[in-house]
């Protein structure tokens, strides 16, 4: 670039560090930038592989979560390639990768979230069981971005959770 010459913003490189994102605050568009272009780094691991680490985080943060999903009764063979939750957890990374996209369209995200959070209470997924999804999608989160999950991407992340979280809920349990 020349001196003097005017800077294109989408030019420039995506901030990664500053200002700060609040988690409290609501979610806006430069957050989901950093989600959406943090997350390419994520998907380019492939689904499968992405899955195999969530799904780490999830069991060794609630070993008792294994009962939900009936792939996991048997160590020694579901963390195989081409194992039930190899291709479970491809799924959940690409419809995470779906979400991610749709960020500025929530008119189109909102009841995709909403249907697959009913789909959920068919599953026995409890509201306290999102918790522990969400901080295993940090704890992938953090392995895949590494120097690039800085506090203000993983506040940015913990905002788009904290939706996907209260959308998936919803009305679906009982007060």
């Amino acid at each position: 670039m020349a001196a003097g010459s005017p800077v294109n913003a989408s030019e420039l490189p995506l901030d990664l560090v500053s200002p700060s994102v609040e988690v409290d605050a609501p979610l806006d568009d430069r957050d989901i930038e950093l989600v959406q272009t943090t997350f390419e780094k994520v998907a380019a691991l492939g689904p499968e592989a992405a899955g195999r680490v969530l799904f780490g985080h999830i069991f060794r943060i609630a070993p008792e979560a294994k009962e939900l999903f009936p792939f996991a009764k048997d160590e020694e063979t579901m963390w195989l390639p081409g194992s039930r939750l190899e291709k479970h957890g491809a799924r959940v990374v690409s419809t995470v990768a779906t979400a991610v996209s749709l960020l500025k369209d929530l008119d189109t995200l909102v009841p995709v979230l909403q249907t697959l959070g009913l789909k959920h209470v068919g599953y026995k997924v409890l509201p306290p069981h999102y918790e522990i999804v969400g901080q295993a999608f940090i704890a992938t989160l953090d392995d895949a971005l590494q120097t690039e999950f800085t506090e203000a991407v993983k506040n940015a992340y913990l905002k788009v959770w904290k939706i996907v979280q209260a959308t998936m809920i919803g009305d679906n349990y009982a007060k």
